[in-house]
């Protein structure tokens, strides 16, 4: 499936460049081609540390309306992550139909100028041999890209019913459709779209199965300059539902996954956001809720962000190759993995961008919320108390904050539609509910970890060079661990 993905966008990139120059005729295409073949290598072989691709193109033939050739791109280091080894290549067949009116457009009924059309496929090869199998001999992608007179460009892509497995566990669906367009350049600018239908994920331990109506993408990008990409992506699973020896255990409404990022206020940083979220979680008939968490990174160096990703995994890549067993020691990699962190987190603290990680769960009485927010502070500037407790922490944190609030009745009437799902009567599950909750907050104050009045459970943690404040209560850090350690006797 990661080859898949690799495929998919290698058509979608090499469609975007082609199509930036104006192309009428079949002999004004090829020198086109080999420009940006040449251009692609030149790029390829100034960062081949970090990139170790080669691009070539063969078996030209043109004529006045359309053009026919092959482009194969090399990965000259392989990208394990996907699959990828060494040496292996992906080859697709490109086939084009020259403006002013494409063949291809007049075809399907659509009479407007383009520059040109494109239609790019997949071949059958050693890399693209399992992809291949799993969509039973069919291509797994096809891609058709119209390329308008104002430089905009509109792709679809088709994706074949396939079915991908590995040594555990088998994804399977039944086709689908992505489309994707772009003002000027679909680099800079881009919007996509797109779906896949049925899905069914299952292992081959156990008799769970995961179906699913659709997986649907929506996604938004714009490059504000080299560094800086902006944008917004939703990916949703749709009518899921969790089976068992073909009993359905719990259905979702949508499992959701979101990802943002944006320009901070001054216009020089960035923020990022990747939110997951349920919605509807049933079982046995009963509603339990929707909910949410999500991670957030505020005011962001995009430099030292681009600089950490690149380097940590060519650094990490180059150690691996130094030292193959690296990959079988977890805990040698472990250790290799996090002085590559430490070497290049110290430039993202810098700007002392603030980690917030809010999760939430809500039903029909209201909402239970939990949140936890870290100050990062720059090292070089940071104020501590040399030989202090908290000296390793103040030199990278400057606040810490957390605060969770659960209303009573939210957290009750969650515990009742757990005893209800679990076949409990109305009246039972009532009562219990309130037994658990009310032992539950009993138990936090006792341990002092809560405060409670009769609308909620609340907790509230601050912390800030040395000092606490910890549900209304003012104490230092040796007070606050002191406390801490009764819980540990």
């Amino acid at each position: 499936m990661k080859k898949s993905v690799v495929a998919a966008g290698v058509v979608v990139a090499l469609g975007v460049c082609w199509m930036g120059s104006a192309w009428y005729t079949g002999k004004q295409i090829e020198p086109k081609v080999a420009d940006f073949v040449s251009s692609f290598n030149q790029a390829s072989k100034a960062k081949s540390s970090k990139m170790g691709m080669t691009l070539s193109y063969k078996d030209f033939s043109s004529s006045l309306l359309t053009s026919h050739f092959q482009v194969v791109l090399t990965f000259e280091h392989g990208i394990e992550a996907s699959g990828i080894k060494a040496g292996q290549n992906i080859a697709f067949n490109v086939d084009v139909d020259h403006g002013p009116f494409p063949l291809s457009s007049l075809a399907k009924g659509s009479f407007g100028p383009a520059m040109a059309v494109m239609n790019v496929s997949l071949v059958n090869g050693e890399m693209t041999k399992p992809l291949f199998d799993a969509s039973k001999g069919h291509s797994p992608i096809d891609a058709n890209i119209r390329a308008s007179y104002d430089k905009s460009i509109a792709t679809q892509i088709v994706v074949a019913p396939a079915s991908y497995s590995d040594t555990k566990t088998t994804f399977a669906f039944d086709g689908g459709e992505f489309n994707a367009s772009g003002e000027n350049s679909l680099l800079t600018d881009a919007q996509i779209n797109g779906q896949l239908k049925n899905i069914v994920i299952s292992q081959d331990s156990n008799n769970v199965k995961i179906y699913s109506d659709s997986m649907t993408v929506t996604s938004t990008g714009h490059k504000v300059d080299d560094n800086i990409t902006v944008g917004h992506a939703d990916v949703s699973l749709n009518n899921i539902r969790l089976n068992a020896n073909g009993k359905d255990l719990v259905q979702i409404n949508a499992f959701t996954g979101t990802s943002t990022w944006e320009l901070s206020s001054d216009k020089k940083h960035i923020n990022y956001t990747q939110e997951y979220g349920i919605k509807d979680l049933i079982r046995e008939k009963q509603n339990l809720g929707s909910g949410k968490i999500a991670l957030a990174l505020e005011n962001i160096d995009p430099v030292a962000l681009r600089e950490l990703f690149t380097n940590y995994n060519v650094e990490l890549s180059k150690a691996i190759v130094a030292n193959p067993a690296l990959g079988e020691d977890e805990e040698a990699m472990g250790e290799v993995s996090l002085k590559l962190l430490q070497k290049y987190i110290a430039n993202l603290q810098k700007s002392e961008p603030v980690i917030k990680l809010p999760i939430s769960w809500k039903n029909d009485k209201g909402e239970m919320t939990g949140n936890v927010n870290i100050a990062i502070a720059d090292p070089t500037k940071a104020k501590f108390t040399a030989g202090s407790l908290t000296e390793s922490v103040d030199q990278n944190v400057k606040t810490i904050t957390a605060n969770v609030m659960l209303p009573l009745d939210v957290i009750t009437y969650t515990a009742k539609q757990v005893k209800l799902a679990n076949g409990e009567s109305d009246a039972a599950a009532q009562k219990q509910a309130e037994n658990e909750v009310k032992n539950l907050t009993a138990l936090g104050k006792m341990m002092d970890l809560l405060s409670v009045d009769d609308k909620a459970a609340k907790l509230d943690f601050e912390y800030q060079q040395g000092k606490v404040v910890f549900n209304g209560k003012e104490m230092t850090a040796e007070e606050f661990m002191a406390r801490g350690g009764r819980f540990l006797q």
